[in-house]
């Protein structure tokens, strides 16, 4: 059987960032605007099309073979809800220590519909293969055929409630409900899938474990571990959920705990022939730990720990006694803690061991990063060690091995590290949001003050100033992750964000002023925000992970290319350095480099193992289409609409098929996509366009970036509005200033629109393009008359735009022909 082998990153060692060749923007022939613009647009394509053929190439050579593993006829599924490897370090667990020892591990996000899972939608999940949902009250009540509830047996109730004959020692007595609760997710998750394909591969599937408890009157059904082995009508072939593992014991939670003993004789009556099949899937429960959780809120914090930890010692006995059963040499174990505490956003044990798949770290293609899984990967690794063919409407996939020297001591401090990472970006997330939208508000206001009243230009320079600094903010925020931030604190990380975005700010300021260039600073800055995350994402996304405004494995379903916050940024930077470049070389050369630089921003965005971002492509290939038109001066027509919309199209599936030619474990979500569409139709596509929208308008109403979007309209509103117009004078200096602001424009609605970060996306954007404008105003719009002014050498201009227009607009940063003076740019 064809096994998956580690395998080498698939990011170029050798990429580079090329930053925007933008020192000056000088005036803009208007003579030459219109000239060939086809050929322009054409060429730019053309450019697109052979980076992408060469980025090809390179994917397509980025995997080795795959080797040859053992056969393996039977995988254990050892279940340890809310183990973590905190735990893991910190307690003497010698037998699940040395499983470790020998396999591959990873975080693991036990995450289904929600961030969080409940143990009935973590196992539903497991049996889905997808993110699936469930409803707490009732989803434990898995019963044996015979056992009596409400005075019928469950068998009786069972059928009375789906009209089946149930097949099976047990069965879920809620499956309709858990069923029409997923009915409504736009996740199409097949509940059952992974006994079903066991089934009909001729193997079995089997639950053992019990974690009823309660201290209350009445009967509490904590079954949930039963859904991972139940088929799609809610029948458990086989197993053990009685009671009968059960021993009193007063000093547990709720008074009992799991008889290891009858454990293991269930285990081992199973193990040989799982479900009276060759082979199969056996999941045990370690049932104590689930307990000892649903105990959390009874008790004080130090009598849990004393819980949790007798729970991990009898855990520890029970593992041990599993595996005295089972060949490492012919038979595979999983480890996995499917959820954890109610409110615990911490990442959990996840470890495979199976014959011919070395030590070291595990990844998906759901997560495209060493040391990470999901849950949704879970049953398709189970499928893959047994080599049974993955159904199509399963969204995980397997988990792959990369083999690692490490000790397991090194190990377990690395994924105890990224873990304690990405609870630390979750604690930086809203209060950097905070200060650069709180900050942007402050400078909006003090520029429309500075613009509107009797100010000196040193005050006008602080504003400038300040907009540039909060605009630092955002790629400083990446670079701070080259630190260990959740080492250092919080403290290290405001302070290596603020004084690094005020020294760069103070840096490029001081450059121009020698320069004599007073837009030298703002070209710099976008350059930065807009070359730290092009050149993180295409060596690895190393600095997005945990940063700020990147991704949290705590929280994010992926953990991959940009993130919506990166990808607001760039397209905002890419956009006004562009016009930038049109207008510094008003000639078909000038706008064929500002296209240039769109189009290689499009492929970085696009490709799968550099950006690999589906709505990014969709938001961006029109943005560049805009751009282009508006730079050309072509004129609009219906077709022009036409055909933006076919060459978006055309941009999405070159880009998927891209995706779809590499291995099955590394495409990205598009690939998945396109697969999942060629095997079911346009189902997935319509439940995608579904979740997303929900997502939207979920983050939308949530987020405090939201709020930047109001503060940008009202300040272009001002520029526009304003007596002195200070629009129309930007725009006289850089005519090209109106093709990069309807660019940005354009990124960031329909970015909005198509991402499930939803208005995220416009407000990073929104926030780029208005500190722009604001830099961009104090250095080119005209004081107000009477208002301090400083010697210049500059030559008055002349007013021949009529007694009934609003103020002069200053003339053009300089011409083609200027040869003499100081160059504002």
């Amino acid at each position: 059987m064809n096994r998956g082998v580690p395998r080498r990153s698939l990011q170029s060692p050798d990429a580079v960032v090329t930053e925007p060749p933008v020192t000056s923007v000088p005036g803009y022939d208007r003579g030459v605007r219109a000239a060939r613009p086809r050929r322009v647009v054409r060429r730019a394509i053309g450019a697109a099309l052979a980076v992408l053929a060469a980025v090809s190439t390179l994917a397509s050579g980025a995997s080795p073979a795959a080797a040859q593993d053992a056969d393996v006829d039977r995988i254990l599924v050892i279940s340890v809800p809310g183990l973590t490897w905190d735990e893991v370090a910190e307690h003497d667990l010698p037998a699940i220590e040395g499983l470790l020892e020998q396999s591959a591990v990873a975080d693991m996000a036990p995450r289904g519909v929600h961030p969080r899972s409940t143990p009935g939608a973590a196992y539903l999940t497991i049996s889905a293969g997808s993110r699936a949902t469930s409803d707490s009250r009732v989803d434990g009540q898995q019963l044996a055929l015979g056992e009596q509830a409400a005075g019928s047996s469950a068998g009786e109730i069972f059928e009375r409630r789906t009209g089946v004959e149930p097949d099976g020692s047990y069965v879920a007595l809620a499956w309709p409900t858990l069923e029409r609760v997923n009915a409504r997710q736009p996740y199409d998750a097949k509940l059952g899938l992974l006994a079903d394909t066991l089934a009909d591969a001729g193997l079995g599937a089997v639950a053992i474990g019990n974690a009823d408890g309660t201290d209350s009157v009445g009967t509490s059904y904590e079954r949930q571990v039963g859904l991972a082995a139940a088929t799609g009508d809610g029948a458990i072939a086989e197993g053990e959920l009685d009671a009968d593992l059960l021993v009193r014991d007063p000093s547990r939670a709720f008074g009992q705990r799991l008889d290891n003993d009858q454990v293991i004789q269930r285990f081992e009556s199973f193990w040989q022939s799982p479900a009276d099949q060759d082979g199969g899937m056996v999941l045990v429960e370690a049932s104590d730990l689930a307990r000892s959780m649903r105990y959390r809120d009874r008790v004080d914090s130090a009598r849990y720990r004393e819980l949790r930890a007798q729970a991990l010692a009898d855990t520890d006995a029970l593992v041990a006694r599993l595996l005295d059963d089972v060949d490492a040499d012919r038979d595979a174990v999983m480890l996995l803690a499917p959820y954890n505490l109610p409110g615990d956003r911490d990442l959990v044990v996840s470890a495979l061991r199976a014959p011919g798949r070395p030590a070291g770290y595990m990844r998906s293609a759901s997560t495209q990063r060493s040391g990470f899984l999901t849950l949704v990967d879970v049953a398709p690794t189970v499928l893959e060690v047994l080599d049974v063919r993955r159904p199509v409407e399963m969204e995980g996939r397997p988990a792959e091995v990369l083999a690692s020297s490490d000790s397991l001591d090194d190990r377990i401090d690395h994924l105890i590290t990224l873990n304690d990472a990405s609870r630390f970006r979750e604690q930086l997330l809203f209060p950097t949001t905070l200060a650069v939208v709180v900050v942007m508000g402050l400078v909006c206001a003090a520029a429309m003050a500075v613009l509107a009243r009797r100010t000196s230009p040193r005050l006008r320079r602080t504003v400038a100033f300040a907009a540039l600094a909060d605009m630092a903010v955002l790629p400083l925020s990446y670079l701070a992750r080259a630190f260990p931030l959740e080492d250092l604190g919080a403290g290290f990380y405001w302070a290596f964000v603020v004084t690094g975005a005020v020294a760069v700010t103070a840096v490029v300021t001081a450059v121009a002023g020698r320069l004599r260039r007073p837009l030298l600073p703002l070209v710099a800055v976008l350059a930065l925000v807009l070359a730290v995350p092009v050149a993180d994402v295409m060596t690895g996304s190393r600095l997005s992970l945990s940063a700020a405004f990147g991704y949290s494995p705590t929280g994010n379903s992926r953990l991959y290319g940009i993130s919506n916050y990166s990808f607001g940024q760039v397209a905002a930077a890419a956009c006004l350095l562009a016009a930038f470049i049109a207008a510094r070389w008003p000639t078909r050369r000038g706008r064929s480099a500002a296209l240039a630089l769109l189009v290689a921003v499009l492929v970085v965005i696009g490709v799968p193992i550099w950006g690999s971002d589906v709505g990014g492509i969709i938001a961006f290939t029109p943005t560049v289409l805009v751009f282009a038109v508006l730079v050309t001066g072509y004129r609009v027509r219906v077709r022009t609409v036409v055909v933006g919309l076919l060459v978006t199209v055309v941009a999405v599936g070159g880009f998927g098929l891209l995706d779809l030619a590499r291995p099955p474990g590394e495409r990205a979500h598009l690939g998945r996509l396109f697969e999942r569409v060629g095997n079911e139709g346009v189902g997935p596509l319509l439940s995608i366009m579904e979740r997303k929208l929900l997502a939207n308008l979920g983050v939308t109403t949530s987020s405090f970036w939201v709020a930047a979007i109001p503060i940008a309209i009202a300040f272009l509103v001002f520029l526009a509005k304003y007596p002195s117009r200070p629009r129309d004078q930007m725009r006289a200096r850089i005519p090209t200033l109106r093709a990069g602001l309807t660019a940005t424009v354009v990124a960031a609605v329909l970015g909005s629109a198509v991402n499930d970060s939803g208005a995220i996306v416009g407000g990073v954007a929104l926030l780029v393009m208005t500190l722009s404008l604001v830099v961009l105003a104090n250095e080119l719009v005209a004081a107000p008359e009477g208002a301090a002014t400083e010697p210049t050498t500059e030559r008055p201009q002349a007013d021949d735009r009529g007694p009934d227009r609003s103020p002069p607009v200053p003339a053009p940063l300089s011409t083609p022909r200027a040869t003499a003076g100081a160059d504002p740019a």
